[in-house]
């Protein structure tokens, strides 16, 4: 939550606002009382309020690298909801998305194949046997939600924050996820009708990675 009410307040409330870029577990300091605090802004971005979208090099950990970013080097705020997403996933699996980046099992298609079958809690980690089914099931989702293939079907961070603190907004993403899931132009990532399947095998000059290795098919 404290992750989620920083980068909120980065992209809505700072002026200039500021994108991170590098949003992972280890960029996230825990102080007293395990008050996290969001660190290295060596990569951070200043965004000014008349820009939808910068192009830029890419930079960042792969894994945590929205799609778009790392296939055109566009840069919105909704890179970081991504990443965010990834961190998400990765606290409740208790995996790391790095071990899963060059296999079939890669966290976010997994995650999202879980979804697709019903099982959306099976993505937990194992050695957790006692957890609040209802609210990990709602924090499962809004991962799910800032993991979308496309920028335009990820929530805002503000909402993120909304959807996390509030069992009440747990309605409105079941209808944020249900109209994204009946779209064709913001299928999830990694499934085969992703508009941005097509780009499986394209790279970037400034960059290495490749968007299958981003988001494996």
């Amino acid at each position: 939550m404290g992750t989620a009410k920083g980068l909120s307040y980065l992209h809505e409330e700072h002026e200039p606002n500021i994108v991170h870029r590098d949003i992972k577990a280890s960029n996230v300091l825990l102080g007293r009382n395990h008050s996290p605090k969001i660190g290295d802004f060596g990569l951070a971005k200043l965004f000014p309020d008349n820009v939808t979208h910068v192009t830029t090099r890419v930079v960042g950990t792969t894994g945590y690298l929205a799609p778009e970013y790392v296939v055109h080097g566009q840069l919105t705020k909704k890179a970081d909801v991504y990443s965010f997403g990834v961190l998400l996933l990765e606290v409740i699996s208790g995996r790391r998305v790095s071990e899963t980046i060059r296999s079939d099992t890669f966290l976010v298609r997994q995650a999202w194949l879980l979804y697709e079958q019903g099982r959306p809690l099976d993505i937990v980690d194992a050695s957790v046997k006692d957890y609040p089914e209802a609210e990990v099931l709602r924090y499962v989702k809004v991962g799910l939600a800032c993991t979308q293939a496309a920028p335009d079907g990820r929530p805002a961070m503000r909402q993120v924050v909304k959807m996390l603190s509030r069992p009440a907004a747990f309605r409105e993403l079941e209808m944020h996820l249900a109209d994204h899931d009946s779209s064709a132009a913001l299928t999830r990532p990694g499934l085969s009708l992703s508009p941005l399947s097509s780009m499986a095998t394209s790279s970037t000059n400034s960059s290495s990675a490749t968007y299958s290795e981003t988001v494996p098919r």
